[in-house]
């Protein structure tokens, strides 16, 4: 993206803090850049049309949320800079064990998936996923694992349907080896899934609301 577009996101967040929404003028904002008010409320605008950011009046003061997408530019410009640094690329994320709906096993069930697990990730998984619903604590590592690259699982098309890109990355949970996967193309969700060659249930005698840890590699 343009790093002009990029300094806007920071400078935004900066001023929201810990909030990704914040009550700012236009002028606000452009002192905090050193842009005049018009090439400030011009700048508002194509963040806007990116999808970047949303507006609203409040209280007759406007307000700037940053969207998923435009948080999703900032966390991928950390990963970046930890590569740069030489920092580690390892995340934890907490949370609980839920019940999916089935459509995990579905998917990792389709023969264009598993070839490519065995190949990318050197094993064929359970045919099914643990989801695990994350801690509102560790949304940033969510969050920066989102805006990373992975390891790509590439679509394919079958006679009935398109089956989208996925990506992935390697993990442990409870000692074990697994691969967190997530859609390319996906709304925000607080909710992974994880995949094994061991059905994780059972191996490491989890249910419904159980607490587990897993650390992901961004590398």
């Amino acid at each position: 993206m343009e790093q002009r577009s990029y300094q806007a996101l920071k400078a935004i967040k900066k001023e929201a803090g810990k909030s990704n929404s914040v009550y700012m003028t236009t002028v606000r904002f452009g002192q905090v850049l050193g842009f005049s008010q018009q090439s400030a409320s011009r700048l508002l605008i194509e963040l806007e049309e990116k999808g970047y950011i949303r507006r609203k009046l409040e209280n007759r003061k406007q307000v700037i949320e940053i969207t998923d997408s435009g948080l999703e530019v900032l966390y991928g410009e950390l990963n970046e800079l930890s590569r740069i640094l030489s920092q580690d690329m390892r995340v934890v994320i907490e949370g609980e064990v839920k019940s999916g709906l089935g459509e995990g096993r579905y998917y990792v069930s389709r023969k264009g998936y598993i070839v490519q697990f065995q190949e990318k990730l050197g094993f064929i998984p359970y045919l099914g996923t643990l989801n695990v619903k994350v801690d509102p604590l560790y949304e940033g590592n969510l969050r920066r694992m989102r805006s990373s690259e992975g390891i790509r699982i590439e679509g394919f098309k079958t006679e009935d349907r398109t089956f989208g890109a996925v990506k992935a990355f390697r993990a442990r949970i409870g000692g074990e080896d697994c691969a967190v996967i997530l859609p390319e193309r996906s709304v925000y969700t607080d909710t992974i899934e994880v995949i094994s060659k061991e059905y994780l249930r059972g191996k490491l005698g989890l249910k419904d609301g159980s607490r587990v840890r897993v650390t992901v590699d961004l590398s």
